[in-house]
C-alpha cells in the first residue's frame, strides 16, 4: 500500500496512521524519490512469529555460523581458482 504525505518547510513528514507505531524509518534514496521502511518500536516482538522453527537461539546461532564458515571457504576457494588462471 502506498501513501502520499506532505513535507513541511523543515523537510519533515508525518507518518500515516498505522505506521505511526514506528520508532524510526529507514530511508532509501532511489534517485528522484525515496522509499521509507518503518522500523517498529520493538522489532523482535513484531517479527517473532515470521519464521517457524523448533530450534532455540543457540542452535540457530550455531547453524548461522556454520553456514557463514562454509560460504567464506567457498569464496576463498573460488578466488584461489580465479587467481591461478
Amino acid at each position: 500500500m502506498g501513501y502520499v504525505v506532505k513535507v513541511d518547510n523543515k523537510g519533515r513528514i508525518k507518518l500515516p496512521k498505522g505506521l505511526d507505531e514506528a520508532s524510526s524509518v529507514i530511508i532509501i534514496d532511489a534517485g528522484t524519490f525515496f522509499v521509507g521502511i518503518p522500523v517498529p518500536k520493538d522489532p523482535l516482538a513484531k517479527t517473532s512469529g515470521i519464521i517457524k522453527t523448533d530450534l532455540n537461539v543457540r542452535e540457530l546461532k550455531e547453524l548461522a555460523e556454520k553456514e557463514a564458515e562454509k560460504d567464506a571457504l567457498e569464496r576463498y576457494q573460488r578466488r584461489q581458482h580465479a587467481d591461478r588462471k
